[in-house]
């Protein structure tokens, strides 16, 4: 018995996860914002490296249009946490970047 995903379609098979790398990611704020690649980098870099310790450190992210993340459930494997967040995001926010792909 196949479970439903939340779309309510329950015959589409899972999908493996697109990741995207943290280059590609500095690229497409570079992209976005128009910002030289040497000046963005460095703010991109501390501002990931903050929203890491903020989750490590189980507080609850409200940041707009992402939306509101928690830690749901954290574990310690091999060295490493691994930590499970919660995403709450308002319905227009996530539609915009299914349009955006």
């Amino acid at each position: 018995m196949r479970s439903k995903d939340r779309s309510g379609d329950s015959s589409r098979a899972p999908q493996p996860a697109l990741v995207v790398q943290k280059k590609d990611f500095v690229d497409r704020v570079v992209a976005a914002t128009g910002a030289k690649r040497s000046e963005a980098r460095p703010i991109i870099e501390a501002t990931l490296e903050q929203l890491g310790e903020a989750l490590s450190a189980g507080q609850t992210l409200a940041v707009p249009p992402l939306g509101r993340a928690r830690v749901n459930l954290e574990k310690d494997l091999r060295g490493g946490d691994v930590i499970t967040l919660r995403l709450r995001r308002k319905a227009a926010a996530s539609r915009d970047v299914a349009e955006a792909k």
